[in-house]
């Protein structure tokens, strides 16, 4: 193992090569020759299901003479001593939940019982309760039993919520990213939309591996259970690593939202950030004062606290946007045009040199030639339900267009009501019968490999205005 430092003030970080980041580690100074005491955060946890996987990670920091101080969130701290070899145990408190205080009545009835055993107290959190032994002869007892605590774990992680809800979940977020692919033009030129798409993704993946493990956790330990063989092992050093792993790419995500605030309205991001965090505040302010002053009943203070967490939001949030209105100035106008580095899109009103009325126009434009190609498969659009949609054929007179240039001429007619057609009538006739005499709509696409634009003829056009229009994208104006 290679290991570098530096100090800084009261801290000094340390790189370890075994665990492939920086720690810091605070540096306590004692009186006279007393030395000083070191003390470090890690910043992930375990989950509920992993108690044992905990365990072994405990026993192996307390070889190197780390022992644990704290564990809550997604921080654990630990002090520095004298190497040790221990035998460690991560409890949970039977009927616990994140409302229940550490020091509750239940959770003293199982210190209590672990302490008649033989066990030390190490530390406690809402769910945790961590002991250990340097004697081997002392054994798991009443609620402490691997069989017992496997139940608490499973009702706590493997619960009929997590099995029905977190598929369902899944399938809706991998649903939206498919919906919003189908137009990649608006998804990549709006910079809030890649960043939900990154969200959606890496929730999604977090999620299915998540459940995959934990099924196959529990799945293993009840047919051991049912067997009456020894509950399997975790291996713990391939859980940390996994976690490494999903650090990693929550740090990728977080500077990829930065990236995306400056290539984008700053504004937007500051109020959505803000949002956030103001919402994490009131969840985490409204459960500690439940802690403290809830009934004890776990249905009774779960209500109190989805009662208060929404009566604070409907209260701070206005008021927030309020704030932030304030100091950073009103929304700006929407202007009908996103942009980023991978796509841009715009819409809006256009009036040609030979029409009097305005021409609905929206413009995708892209380096990535997938984006432009993608996008053009969403037109025409299907307004089937409404008209009848009918492909014109583009005249030769509009010029011979370069081999990258696509041109199409869609129109839409309005069926008249109560109308039916003669079977005895020619085809004339019938479609003479069948429409209004002047077209509802007409709908031209003009292509190339960086540029989509899309105008909408309310009333129709004529080989004049489409040859204006596509004189115009070939001269390179998008409208």
């Amino acid at each position: 193992m290679v290991s570098s430092s530096f100090l800084s003030g009261s801290y000094i970080y340390i790189y370890n090569d075994d665990r492939y980041k920086w720690e810091k580690t605070v540096l306590f100074c004692g009186k006279g020759d007393e030395p000083m005491e070191q003390k470090k955060r890690i910043w992930w946890t375990f989950q509920l299901w992993e108690a044992d996987a905990f365990g072994q990670y405990l026993e192996e920091m307390a070889l190197k003479g780390w022992f644990l101080e704290s564990v809550g969130g997604a921080v654990m701290k630990f002090h520095k001593g004298q190497p040790e070899k221990r035998r460690y145990v991560a409890l949970l408190v039977p009927e616990s939940s994140s409302l229940t205080g550490t020091d509750d009545w239940k959770a003293g009835q199982l210190r209590q019982q672990c302490e008649e055993a033989g066990w030390k107290v190490q530390c406690s959190s809402t769910y945790w309760q961590i002991f250990y032994t340097t004697d081997d002869a002392v054994k798991r007892v009443g609620d402490m039993k691997e069989e017992k605590q496997f139940q608490l774990q499973r009702s706590l992680s493997w619960n009929w919520w997590v099995k029905i809800f977190y598929p369902i979940l899944v399938v809706l977020e991998i649903w939206s990213v498919y919906r919003y692919l189908q137009n990649p033009g608006k998804l990549f030129a709006d910079s809030m939309k890649i960043l939900l798409i990154l969200l959606l993704i890496g929730m999604s993946i977090s999620w299915t591996v998540s459940y995959v493990q934990m099924f196959r956790w529990s799945h293993g330990n009840t047919v051991a259970l049912k067997k009456g063989e020894p509950l399997p092992k975790l291996d713990f050093k391939r859980i940390i690593k996994c976690k490494k792993h999903i650090l990693l790419s929550d740090v990728i995500l977080i500077l990829g939202v930065v990236a995306l605030a400056f290539l984008s309205s700053v504004k937007a991001q500051i109020t959505f950030m803000l949002s956030l965090v103001l919402m994490l505040f009131i969840a985490l302010f409204v459960r500690k004062w439940v802690r403290k002053n809830g009934s004890g009943d776990n249905r009774d203070d779960w209500v109190t606290y989805l009662v208060g967490v929404g009566v604070a939001y409907m209260i701070l949030i206005p008021l927030c946007n309020g704030v932030a209105t304030h100091f950073l100035g009103e929304e700006e106008l929407e202007t009908g045009r996103k942009q980023t580095i991978f796509a841009s899109y715009e819409e809006g009103d256009f009036r040609g040199k030979s029409i009097d009325k305005p021409i609905g126009v929206t413009v995708y434009t892209s380096p990535i030639p997938w984006i432009i190609n993608k996008t053009s498969e969403c037109y025409p659009k299907d307004m089937t339900r409404l008209w009848e949609q009918i492909e014109m054929e583009v005249p030769a007179e509009v010029g011979v267009l370069p081999e990258d240039v696509e041109v199409f001429w869609y129109r839409y007619m309005v069926r008249k009501n109560g109308i039916k057609s003669d079977p005895e009538e020619n085809d004339i006739q019938r479609d003479t019968a069948k429409y209004d005499p002047a077209p509802a709509m007409d709908e031209v696409i003009l292509k190339d490999k960086r540029r989509l634009v899309v105008l909408n003829y309310g009333g129709g056009t004529d080989l004049a205005r489409l040859k204006e229009a596509v004189d115009a994208f070939m001269g390179g104006n998008g409208q």
